[in-house]
């Protein structure tokens, strides 16, 4: 406009003042009369002055409810993009309902959608649980601490957990070793809320360690027989031994409170609930030991071995496995056996049944992994079922419905025996006499990778969301670290 002259300015400015006050249809009508006498050039000028124009951004103009309802089909990936685009878009985009819904959809579970899942926080989940049997000052302790958790933008919990996953995922781990037993470690566990790990060994000591540092906190004596079996919660701890006898220690002081006698032979294993223990032997029984009554009884069935005892549906159940190779489900109210399952050709040496409440939808996967050479044998697909998953020398691990009693799959890829087993929804993981530990994933029964690190046979292993926990006849303690605490979580990629 600064290069033409006065009139022309005039007129041009006469003729928008025209267009402004006319009315729509002679707008209209102008605008027709003015593109019939434009050239080629002037109608490529038009058309792309007014592309900008047209674009209108839906996420300014329309109500919050109907803009979340539309980002919320986008995956995370998706959503950290769309928050670059503008801050109006960015509000929308890290809403903290939108994150709340994509850790529902991953968070302990497979997404039906993308088909991959996030752990949860073992230390949340066991927060969640201690409130249920916690005096009322003790509740408000830990529903302070797990308001704390709650205030947490949800972004950034998803973040946490996509770090996690992703070192699940690639193999990338940190490793804590913990020596100081003289002879094979038989069993672990540990606890990410106290923080401790405690393991029983072959040379008769119990060792309390600490998690993140591995420092010895305490040793405990008093069994004359290795230790082949150990639980602990926060009051109590009670050991298995081959000297035939459990004992109930004060984990925190290290004495010893009690000594169960019974079996004839070594404890192979032990499981305690809040009401009763059960506990299987070398002398071919379980027995199960009431803490309310101060009763026990005797299972009989078993023909060989009894490796592993398991409580399961709120107490009312157990499942133990055998020398025998069969896994029996037995009725703690009638005290008989109610199903056997059968299918190993070795020594079944676990079998772990779902918590309670805990469901598996296992899908088709393909026969063989990538990255190994084990396969995955299905019959028959299991969805939304109860499982028990189990481990054996026959070198396998067995997925069985826990209704029917059918095996639903079985893992090939361990060389020799599997002494060990874990999981849980995303994971499984195994140990074996062949050195190494494989992680599975749970619902396709594919062999993720193979963890190398111990000298001799892996006899136990333990599992958390974070961590894998695992003892070796070579009298060492490895902590498998998956989560890294010194990486940012700011983004999701």
């Amino acid at each position: 406009m600064k290069k033409i002259s006065s009139s022309d300015k005039e007129a041009i400015n006469h003729i928008w003042s025209l267009f402004a006050a006319a009315p729509s249809d002679q707008r209209i009508l102008i605008l027709k009369g003015i593109l019939s006498t434009c050239c080629m050039p002037q109608l490529s000028f038009i058309f792309n002055a007014t592309k900008p124009l047209l674009r209108i951004d839906f996420v300014a103009i329309l109500p919050k409810e109907i803009n979340l309802t539309i980002f919320s089909y986008l995956d995370a990936k998706t959503l950290c993009h769309a928050a670059q685009v503008s801050q109006t878009w960015k509000e929308i985009a890290n809403d903290d309902l939108l994150w709340h819904q994509m850790c529902e959809q991953h968070i302990d579970k497979k997404c039906i959608k993308c088909g991959w899942g996030l752990p949860l926080l073992d230390k949340k989940r066991l927060k969640r649980q201690n409130t249920k049997n916690q005096p009322a000052f003790k509740k408000r302790a830990v529903h302070q601490q797990v308001k704390s958790i709650i205030k947490r933008p949800w972004k950034d919990v998803y973040s946490e957990r996509m770090v996690v996953e992703r070192n699940w995922r690639n193999n990338q781990h940190n490793l804590l070793r913990l020596q100081g037993h003289t002879d094979g470690v038989m069993c672990i566990q540990f606890c990410e809320i106290s923080k401790l790990v405690i393991t029983g060994s072959l040379d008769k000591t119990i060792r309390v360690w600490h998690l993140e540092t591995g420092e010895l906190i305490r040793t405990l004596i008093a069994h004359s027989g290795g230790i082949r079996s150990l639980q602990f919660d926060d009051a109590k701890l009670v050991t298995g031994s081959m000297d035939k006898t459990l004992r109930v220690w004060n984990h925190h002081t290290g004495q010893c409170i009690r000594t169960l006698e019974g079996h004839s032979g070594p404890v192979l294993d032990l499981h305690f609930d809040e009401r009763m223990m059960a506990s299987g032997s070398t002398d071919h029984t379980v027995r199960v030991w009431n803490f309310d009554i101060g009763e026990c009884c005797t299972l009989l069935g078993h023909t060989d071995w009894v490796n592993s005892v398991r409580l399961c549906k709120e107490g009312k159940m157990l499942i133990s496995s055998s020398d025998d190779t069969t896994i029996r489900l037995w009725d703690l109210s009638t005290r008989s056996c109610t199903k056997i399952f059968q299918g190993h050709v070795g020594q079944v040496q676990v079998a772990l049944p779902s918590p309670d409440g805990f469901r598996h939808c296992l899908v088709n996967s393909s026969s063989e992994s990538p990255n190994t050479s084990s396969t995955s044998s299905i019959l028959q697909p299991l969805t939304n079922s109860s499982i028990i998953i189990s481990s054996s020398l026959d070198n396998t691990i067995k997925c069985w419905d826990l209704q029917t009693g059918q095996c639903v799959r079985t893992l090939f890829g361990h060389i020799q025996g599997v002494w060990a087993l874990d999981f849980d929804k995303l994971h499984i993981i195994s140990g074996s006499h062949d050195k190494t530990i494989r992680v599975w994933d749970t619902a396709s029964g594919q062999c993720l990778y193979a963890l190398e690190g111990h000298h001799e046979s892996v006899r136990t292993v333990r599992l958390s969301d974070t961590r894998i926990v695992s003892g070796s006849d070579d009298g060492e303690v490895i902590i498998w670290d998956f989560e890294y605490r010194n990486q940012m979580c700011s983004n999701v990629q």
